[in-house]
């Protein structure tokens, strides 16, 4: 005979509490659905992260959480477990607020039915169900969209479970939190989502939060680290990208993650077997640990979850790297929010008291010898002001990217400078000088020094054609950072015409951007002595890339000045001096192929 109602409620209530872990009651009770990768009993091995998460979530200490990750990355099931748990163990009036009411309904019927239906604790507790609303026997539960307003400010609640909140409407994410108000230290915000931009409500949620970030211990050094994706290195060379096209089958077998001690070897490499070594071998560190023990946030990348291949992430890299020097960065940004789980901001330009600099330091001085070094470069630049003075770096460079900062200084006169080039074994080909300034009297140096003249200008790209390498019958038209043209050399005295020599120009805010990226370690090994002087990292971080917005909604980047850059001009230079001499790969994109004409 069923038994009633009421003795149902009322055996509901008298059960005794399950003194298991959350994620101990999850793995008894939850069955996950077949549109997850892997459906049936969940387990917590496949996805040990959540592990640490599911226990604060269940704590009532913690009034607020804020877990800001990738995306497929356990994010949404992890948020189902909870609720099921709630349900059954810590029952409480509740919302779970998507983006909109379609996604509500969606995640209702593909989702939350099939994972209440297969947990028995919470199934055999249904009473009734309308639309989006639950009834449960301990609460109820509402499946509501950020858009609609009259929802969000309805009846309080003692949980809101805020899934992707960086797709909500503005102002929504404030309004729904004060539904919790009236259950004081009872209540709780468990918000979760892929991160949008730099400093909006998810990232104030997270960095407000104690922080708990992912850190592996390196087996062979012992080191505690995080993982962080500047450690996953791969090759670039002519096996991995021949004449400048990517071989993905080729780059995939050199990709690996490395222990952030240089002195250490140790590596992982891109199978299951060491991706699962890592995210079974790690742990979430504090990064905030003063924050408030109510307020607990964490964070994760694509690099954790074990089913994720990193060749994956690295293409995907590599095709946004592309997109960006095409103008076009909504690639870069899906990487870093989607894949990366941390807010988008402009990386190209970021300075925060040298931060970025500190981690292309590497145990060498300068001058000092370089087994791997095939070319030496210099280049000086002009000073507008203060008398005749002419800044100057000399940078040398080996193979797949990397280089190494010599020497740099500052001559008072030109004849200083040649000396200062001979003294270091610097080809007169390989020395050049920027003719922005003063331009006569450098073409008349550079014409009777041997040395190459450049100049940086205000063009995005210059459309170059050639021959294709791949196929000689072929011309391919590319954007290209760089281009020759000639200056006219004046006499002094009489300024009579006296010859011509080669002037290289190159586009100034492209060229920035490129250099960035080896500033920043996206590309290459572009590295400065442990002891480099404060000056020279001054000069390096002396402008700022800033975002504008046009009427039509379009975004544009421009780079602005903040103190003396004469150092990071002479890098620019010695930049293209590399691209031009096939040191480096270059960055530039084919736009069209057509045959050759073979006539005549």
């Amino acid at each position: 005979m069923a038994a009633s109602p009421v003795a149902a409620a009322a055996r509901a209530a008298w059960r005794p509490q399950d003194l298991r872990t959350s994620w101990e009651w999850c793995e008894g009770h939850i069955v996950v659905d077949k549109m997850s990768p892997m459906p049936g009993p969940w387990r917590v091995a496949n996805s040990p992260w959540v592990k640490e998460l599911m226990e604060c979530k269940a704590d009532r200490g913690v009034t607020f959480l804020a877990v800001r990750c990738s995306a497929q990355s356990s994010k949404t099931q992890t948020v189902l477990n909870l609720v099921c748990y709630d349900i059954a163990e810590d029952p409480g009036p509740s919302m779970y607020v998507l983006a909109n009411n379609d996604d509500a309904a969606d995640f209702v019927r593909d989702r939350f039915e099939p994972t209440m239906r297969f947990c028995k604790p919470v199934a055999d507790m249904l009473v009734r169900h309308a639309k989006n609303a639950f009834k449960f026997r301990t609460m109820p539960l509402y499946f509501v969209g950020a858009g609609s307003m009259g929802k969000l400010q309805g009846k309080p609640m003692r949980r809101l479970y805020l899934d992707e909140a960086r797709n909500y409407p503005d102002g929504a994410l404030e309004t729904v939190l004060k539904r919790v108000r009236a259950w004081g230290d009872m209540a709780q915000v468990f918000l979760i989502s892929t991160p949008g931009m730099k400093d909006d409500a998810i990232d104030r949620a997270f960095m407000q939060g104690d922080q708990r970030t992912y850190h592996l211990d390196c087996p062979c050094c012992g080191r505690v680290q995080r993982l962080h994706w500047d450690q996953l290195k791969w090759d670039t060379n002519e096996t991995t990208r021949p004449n400048g096209v990517y071989n993905f089958d080729a780059l995939a077998e050199t990709i690996r993650y490395e222990c952030e001690n240089r002195e250490c070897g140790q590596k992982w490499r891109d199978v299951p077997i060491d991706r699962k070594w890592i995210c079974r071998n790690g742990k979430f560190i504090r990064l905030n640990p003063g924050a408030p023990k109510h307020h607990v946030s964490f964070t994760w990348s694509a690099l954790l979850p074990w089913w994720v291949k990193w060749r994956s992430l690295v293409e995907e890299f590599i095709y946004a790297r592309a997109a960006v020097r095409a103008g076009d960065v909504a690639p870069m940004k899906t990487f870093i929010t989607e894949s990366l789980g941390e807010p988008f901001e402009d990386r190209l330009g970021v300075i925060e008291d040298f931060k970025f600099l500190e981690l292309r330091k590497s145990p060498y001085e300068y001058g000092e010898v370089w087994p791997e070094a095939k070319r030496r470069f210099m280049a000086a630049d002009k000073q507008e002001k203060g008398g005749e003075h002419y800044p100057w770096v000399i940078r040398e460079f080996a193979l797949a990217g990397k280089s190494r900062l010599v020497a740099h200084g500052i001559a008072m006169t030109l004849e200083e400078l040649e000396q200062i080039r001979k003294d270091n074994n610097v080809a007169p080909g390989n020395a050049m000088i920027d003719s922005g300034y003063e331009a006569q009297k450098v073409y008349r140096f550079a014409a009777t020094m041997k040395w190459r003249v450049f100049k940086g200008d205000s063009q995005q790209f210059y459309l170059v054609s050639r021959i294709d390498p791949a196929n000689p019958n072929l011309t391919v038209t590319v954007r290209q950072l760089w281009r020759i043209t000639k200056a006219v050399v004046y006499n002094e005295q009489t300024r009579r015409r006296v010859g011509e020599i080669p002037l290289y120009t190159f586009c100034d805010d492209a060229t920035k951007d490129f250099l960035f990226e080896f500033l920043n370690g996206l590309v290459g090994q572009w590295t400065v002595p442990d002891l480099v002087a404060a000056d020279y990292l001054r000069q390096i971080a002396s402008e700022r890339r800033e975002m504008e917005e046009d009427k039509t909604g379009h975004v544009h980047y421009f780079w602005r000045r903040t103190g003396p850059n004469h150092f990071l001009d002479c890098e620019k230079m010695i930049l293209v001096a590399a691209i031009i001499t096939k040191l480096i790969a270059s960055p530039a994109q084919v736009v069209k192929r057509e045959p050759r004409n073979l006539t005549g």
